[in-house]
């Protein structure tokens, strides 16, 4: 792997981890996803200090360039990442959806409680 590769991957992670921890103390971001995001980039700070590493995977997999197999770990990694968000935006979707339909359950009750009550105060009147 060439060395100015290895600066600036070293460089752009340790910025990556500075952001999500400024990000976690803001608090926009849960802890759960603020690990997986810090084992992106610990895994990205160790591939950058050991290039030993990628190329060794780059033999594994039979790819010609260590850098490509970089490149292909990362896509593997996001997609990986974006499946993980897909089934936490599916969970939250359900949640929702259940919520509202509680809410107007709810809603429908108050005021048929509110209608009868009316109807009672009008009778003793």
């Amino acid at each position: 792997m060439n060395r100015v590769l290895q600066v600036i991957l070293i460089g752009v992670t340790l910025l990556f981890c500075t952001f999500i921890l400024v990000v976690i103390q803001k608090k926009k971001l849960s802890y759960k996803y603020t690990l997986m995001w810090l084992f992106f980039g610990f895994t990205t700070l160790l591939c950058a200090m050991f290039p030993d590493i990628i190329i060794g995977i780059a033999k594994l997999i039979h790819v010609a360039e260590p850098t490509n197999a970089l490149f292909l770990i990362y896509i593997f990694l996001i997609i990986v990442i974006i499946f993980y968000i897909s089934i936490a935006f599916s969970k939250l979707f359900e949640r929702v959806t259940t919520l509202v339909q509680e809410n107007a359950i709810l809603a429908a009750r108050v005021e048929k409680l509110e209608k009868d009550r009316e109807k009672k105060e009008n009778e003793d009147s």
